[in-house]
C-alpha cells in the first residue's frame, strides 16, 4: 500500500501518500501547535448557551416534522398555547433550556477527547477525496511551482550548452549519456533543494 510505483502503472505521490501525509499533518498540529482540549476550554459555556438557545425550538420543530405528518397544523396551536402561559412560566422554561445547553457545553469540554477524534475526521475526509491535498499544494505554492518549472528549463538549457561544448571537443560515444545524467541529477537536486531549503529567508547581495 501507498507505493506510487507498481508492477505496471503509476500513481501520483501526493494522492498515494494522502493517508500518511494527513496523519502526519494532524499529529504535528495537535501535538506541537494546538491542544484540542485547551481550545475547547476557551469556549464560554454561557456564550454557547446564549447562542444555541434560540435554535432549540427550530430544532425541535425540524425533528418533530420527521415523525408527525402535517405538523404545521399543530405548530401554530402549540405556539399560541406556549405564549398564553404566564410570563413566569415562560421565563422558567427559557432558564431551564439555557441551563441544559450550559451543561452540554461544560460536558463537551470535559469529554472532548472522547467525543472528537480530529485525526479520524481529517484523514477520512482526505481519503474520500484524494485531490484535496493536491489542491492544497497548488493553492499554497502554485507560483513557486511555476518558478521551479521555468527556472529548471533555463538551468537545464545552460547545462545543455556546456554539454554541447564538451561533446564538440571530447569525441566519446558516452559523452551525451553521461552529460544527460549529470544534467538530470543537477536539475532535480536543485529543484528539491529549493522546495525544502533554506528554512529561513536567505539573501544574496542585493537580492
Amino acid at each position: 500500500e501507498e507505493i506510487p510505483l507498481g508492477l505496471i502503472g503509476w500513481q501520483g505521490i501526493v494522492p498515494c501518500k494522502t493517508k500518511y501525509m494527513s496523519q502526519t499533518m494532524v499529529n504535528m498540529v495537535t501535538t506541537q501547535l494546538l491542544n484540542i482540549e485547551q481550545v475547547f476550554r476557551r469556549l464560554d459555556p454561557n456564550v454557547v448557551a446564549d447562542t444555541l438557545a434560540p435554535e432549540v425550538p427550530k430544532l425541535l420543530e425540524s425533528v418533530g416534522s420527521e415523525f408527525v405528518p402535517n405538523l404545521s397544523q399543530f405548530q401554530r396551536l402549540s405556539r399560541a398555547m406556549f405564549f398564553s402561559l404566564p410570563g413566569r412560566t415562560i421565563s422558567s422554561v427559557a432558564k431551564t433550556n439555557r441551563r441544559f445547553l450550559h451543561g452540554i457545553a461544560v460536558s463537551m469540554q470535559d469529554n472532548i477527547c472522547s467525543l472528537l477524534n480530529v485525526n479520524n475526521c481529517v484523514i477520512d475526509q482526505m481519503m474520500q477525496d484524494r485531490t484535496l491535498l493536491g489542491k492544497l499544494f497548488r493553492k499554497c505554492g502554485q507560483k513557486e511551482l511555476d518558478f521551479l518549472t521555468n527556472s529548471g528549463l533555463w538551468f537545464g538549457f545552460m547545462l545543455g550548452i556546456i554539454q554541447l561544448v564538451v561533446a564538440l571537443f571530447w569525441e566519446n560515444p558516452w559523452a551525451l549519456s553521461i552529460g544527460g545524467t549529470i544534467v538530470g541529477l543537477a536539475t532535480n537536486w536543485l529543484a528539491l533543494k529549493w522546495i525544502f531549503e533554506p528554512v529561513n529567508p536567505t539573501k544574496f547581495g542585493p537580492f
